[in-house]
């Protein structure tokens, strides 16, 4: 068998063995969520939170958008929730979002409850006058993180993803 033989057999034995593995990690995390949505929504409300807003980032560039606000419902010092928006990188939407100086931007979410009126759930519906199909898939996700506070104590960063972004009275 010949070197370029050997080779070809490699790199395909290789891409082969990554696009099974790919395809399998992805159906896994299809599923997952597929099913964690069937299994357990039990009904779906639109709920407005109010976001300051970033434009730019050294990495994703100049039309970058950092969404972010405090947790409303997790009284822990450095609790945040925010979105993301690096793949709809448009410059018309960097400044739309400039259009709102200083101001907080409206961002609307679907949010998911389950039987004991728990949010199990969020994802973005719109921002401000752009709706949801003008987004990314993959930027529709609201997170919750900690930021560590000079001369504030927390007890431990426990938080609830999503739920902790929306207040009580949501529930």
């Amino acid at each position: 068998m010949g070197r370029s033989t050997g080779k070809v057999i490699r790199e395909g034995l290789l891409w082969s063995i990554f696009g099974v593995v790919f395809s399998a990690v992805l159906v896994a995390a299809s599923a997952r969520l597929l099913l964690a949505q069937s299994n357990r929504v039990v009904y779906r409300k639109s709920v407005g939170l109010e976001m300051s807003w970033k434009r730019g980032d050294n990495h994703y560039g100049p039309n970058f958008i950092h969404l972010e606000s405090a947790c409303l419902s997790n009284p822990e010092p450095g609790c945040f929730c925010s979105l993301d928006i690096k793949a709809t990188s448009s410059k018309e939407f960097a400044d739309y979002m400039e259009s709102f100086g200083s101001k907080r931007v409206p961002v609307k979410f679907h949010v998911d409850y389950d039987n004991n009126r728990q949010v199990i759930g969020a994802f973005l519906e719109g921002v401000g006058e752009w709706p949801e199909e003008r987004f990314h898939i993959n930027e529709r996700s609201l997170g919750t993180g900690f930021r560590m506070l000079p001369n504030k104590r927390t007890s431990g960063g426990h938080f609830n993803n999503p739920a902790d972004c929306f207040s009580k009275s949501e529930k």
